[in-house]
C-alpha cells in the first residue's frame, strides 16, 4: 500500500479532478545499495574488526577463528592476500604516520605491528591476555588497547596506551571489571569512554589522570558492545546486543536521552554525521537509525546480513563494508554497500 501525505494526495486529486494524468512521485533510495558480493570459501569461523589503508587501496580484516588477517581491494573487494601467523587478532589500526599496521591478538597477549609496505612482522608488544577492543588517537598518536580482565581470570582489567611512533607503553588505565569493549575519544574535554560490558557501565576516563573518574548506566542496557561518538553534540552512541538496543547518552550529563530497538549481537557501530545516520550491524543484519536533533532519533530500516556483525564505513568511498562468516551458507563473504545521500 502507498501512503501519501497530505500535499502529495491533494496534487493527485487535483490531477484525476482535471483529467490529467496523476503525477509521478520520486522514490528515495535505501540508505544502503549492496553492490558486491565476494564469496570467502577458505576462511572459517568468525571475523571481527577491519581497518583500511587508502594509500594502497586495502580493506584490511581480521579473521578472528581462521586466525589470519585478510586483505582485500578496497573498491572492488577482492581478495588479495591471508597473512598467517595469528592466534585470535582482533582489532587493527592503520598509523599513516609510520605505515605501520597495529593488530591486537587475544591469544598471544600482544600487539602485533607490521610493516604496511611488505606486510612483515616489525614488533611485538606484550600486553595481559584478552589483548581485544583498540581505538586509535590520531592527535596524540596513541593506541588505547582494553587487555586483561577475564581472560587472565581476573576481576579488574586495564586499558594499555601505547606511543605508535616508538611502540612503547606509556600508560596504563585500571578498570574495575573483566570485560572493556569499543572505547571513544572527546577530545574537547580530554576524556575517554569506555564500554565495561561484565558491569553494564559506561566509564569515563580522566586523561589528565588516567583514571575512571565516573560510570553511567541505563536500565535494561546489558552486553554493551559497540561504541561511537559525536563530538558536536556530546552524544554517545552506544549498542547492546542483548537485547538488541541503542542508548544515546547525553555527555554532558551521563543521561540517557533516546533509546531504540536494534539488531541483537551488535560488534560494530557507525556514526556517519554527513547523512545523520547511525548504522548497528549485529546477527540480525544491519539496523539504519537517523539523528534528527541531538536529542531525537528514529528508526530507518533493518537490512539482512546473513549474520554479518562486524563493518566498517569508507567515508572517502562512501561504502560500506559487511563481513559474514560461513554459517548456514555455501562460504563466507565480504559485502560491499554504497551508501546513499
Amino acid at each position: 500500500m502507498l501512503t501519501l501525505q497530505r500535499g502529495a494526495t491533494a496534487l493527485l486529486l487535483l490531477a484525476v479532478s482535471c483529467g490529467g494524468p496523476p503525477p509521478v512521485f520520486a522514490q528515495q533510495p535505501e540508505p544502503l545499495t549492496q553492490i558486491a558480493k565476494i564469496a570467502l570459501p577458505g576462511i572459517n569461523g568468525d571475523f571481527d574488526h577491519f581497518a583500511y589503508d587508502l594509500k594502497r587501496n586495502r580493506l584490511i580484516s581480521a579473521a578472528e577463528e581462521n586466525h589470519t588477517l585478510e586483505l582485500f581491494d578496497l573498491k572492488t573487494g577482492a581478495h588479495l592476500k591471508t597473512i598467517a601467523g595469528f592466534k585470535a587478532p582482533h582489532s587493527i589500526a592503520y598509523i599513516p604516520e609510520t605505515d605501520e599496521i597495529f593488530v591486537t591478538d587475544g591469544d598471544d597477549a600482544s600487539c602485533i605491528v607490521l610493516s604496511a609496505k611488505d606486510l612483515h612482522r616489525v614488533d611485538r608488544i606484550a600486553l595481559r591476555p584478552g589483548a581485544d577492543s583498540a581505538l586509535y588517537d590520531p592527535a596524540a598518536k596513541l593506541y588505547y588497547i582494553a587487555n586483561g580482565g577475564r581472560e587472565e581470570n581476573k576481576k579488574t582489567s586495564v586499558v594499555t596506551v601505547l606511543s605508535v611512533l616508538d611502540h612503547k607503553k606509556v600508560a596504563e588505565i585500571p578498570v574495575q571489571g573483566d570485560n572493556v569493549e569499543a572505547m571513544a575519544m572527546d577530545h574537547a574535554h580530554h576524556r575517554l569512554f569506555i564500554n565495561i560490558r561484565d558491569q553494564k557501565r559506561i566509564g569515563v576516563v580522566d586523561l589528565a589522570t588516567d583514571k575512571v573518574v565516573s560510570t553511567w548506566i541505563a536500565p535494561g542496557m546489558n552486553r554493551n558492545t559497540p561504541m561511537k561518538f559525536d563530538a558536536p553534540t556530546q552524544r554517545l552512541f552506544v549498542a547492546g546486543r542483548t537485547p538488541g538496543r541503542l542508548y544515546i547518552f547525553n555527555t554532558g550529563t551521563g543521561r540517557i536521552v533516546r533509546e531504540l530497538d536494534s539488531v541483537d549481537s551488535a560488534d560494530d557501530l557507525t556514526w556517519d554525521p554527513a547523512t545523520s545516520r547511525i548504522y548497528v550491524t549485529g546477527s540480525q543484519g544491519i539496523s539504519i537509525f537517523r539523528q534528527n536533533s541531538p536529542d531525537d532519533y528514529s528508526t530507518v530500516m533493518t537490512m539482512k546480513t546473513i549474520g554479518g556483525k562486524t563493518s566498517l564505513y569508507v567515508p572517502e568511498l562512501k561504502q560500506f563494508y559487511v563481513a559474514h562468516p560461513k554459517g548456514d551458507t555455501p562460504s563466507a563473504a565480504l559485502l560491499i554497500y554504497r551508501v546513499n545521500p
